[in-house]
């Protein structure tokens, strides 16, 4: 009888290892499912043109400023110094996510892009195909002028073409509940119907607007910081860089701001996660980076977090 009992106890117990099993399979293919509708929807985007630049020096100069020390697109973990593209990141949990390769060489995405393919991914974040970009950033970029991103274009097709295949991201079990969950698409953040100011350049809050842009996407439109959405999971929080004098930058003097951003050092002494891309930022000219203190000075102080 013990035996017995015994063997419809480990019958009971199989049969609920495979009954769990089972959940486990079912809500892995619901979330397969949800994560890839993401990633295949269509979407349109509003018209727009940007002019096409190529071979004008003084746009190739002014470009090559923006894309090194201000926008990122060269940062060492996505399109890479030379614009072929890589991993942003490739390992498990998470798997792969791919910059692509920007140049005119092999696998190239953005070979024969007109000017309208340009503003539809850089203005909108929607790919020549209809499908939201993935974690490409560019809500950061919808305050910049027409000219800016005339530039930026114009430095990216001056490149010397590379031969890199542009991989497919690739998501593991992580990777596909941020996709499914998250707001990792910018197209989603993005006001549409929003058009770039008409600034001057120079150390002005006015212009520190625009800089500004490339700060929303880990800091928040607050800049109180906070979990960075579809971020990279083992990445700290972003840090509060309102003039929270708590736990922002309110105490800071504009030589400590300063100092941030050229040497990755706080006035505390600690040194800026590899996150904040300092060691792009520290190339920025003087006074764009007067300007981004003047403006973020005049936003409103809140505690971290709050994005």
């Amino acid at each position: 009888m013990a035996e017995k009992k015994k063997g419809k106890l480990k019958k009971l117990v199989m049969m609920g290892g495979v009954g769990f099993l089972a959940l486990v399979a079912l809500g892995f293919g619901g979330l397969y499912m949800t994560a890839h509708s993401q990633l295949n929807k269509e979407v349109t985007a509003p018209d727009g043109d940007l002019a096409l630049l190529d071979g004008d020096k003084s746009a190739i100069k002014r470009g090559e400023y923006l894309v090194s020390s201000v926008m990122g697109c060269g940062h060492s973990e996505c399109h890479r110094a030379d614009f072929g593209g890589g991993p942003v990141m490739d390992k498990q949990p998470v798997g792969r996510v791919y910059a692509p390769n920007l140049t005119a060489g092999d696998g190239s995405v953005t070979k024969g892009y007109t000017g309208k393919d340009w503003a539809r991914i850089l203005r909108h974040g929607v790919k020549k195909n209809g499908k939201r970009a993935l974690i490409m950033p560019s809500e950061d970029y919808t305050s910049f002028s027409d000219e800016d991103l005339a530039a930026a274009i114009a430095y990216i097709k001056s490149m010397p073409p590379v031969n890199r295949e542009s991989l497919p991201h690739a998501l593991g079990p992580i990777g596909l509940l941020i996709a499914a969950t998250e707001p990792v698409f910018a197209f989603d953040k993005i006001d549409h119907s929003h058009k770039p100011a008409e600034v001057k350049r120079g150390p002005t809050k006015e212009w520190g607007q625009v800089m500004a842009g490339t700060c929303k996407g880990c800091h928040g439109d607050g800049y109180s910081g906070g979990k960075i959405p579809g971020g990279d999971p083992s990445w700290p929080a972003a840090r509060n860089i309102s003039p929270d004098e708590a736990s922002g930058i309110g105490k800071w003097k504009f030589e400590d701001f300063e100092k941030a951003l050229r040497t990755g050092q706080r006035p505390d002494g600690t040194t800026l996660h590899d996150a904040m891309p300092w060691k792009m930022y520290k190339g920025m000219e003087d006074e764009d980076v007067k300007a981004l203190w003047e403006y973020l000075r005049t936003m409103p102080a809140k505690p971290a977090g709050g994005r």
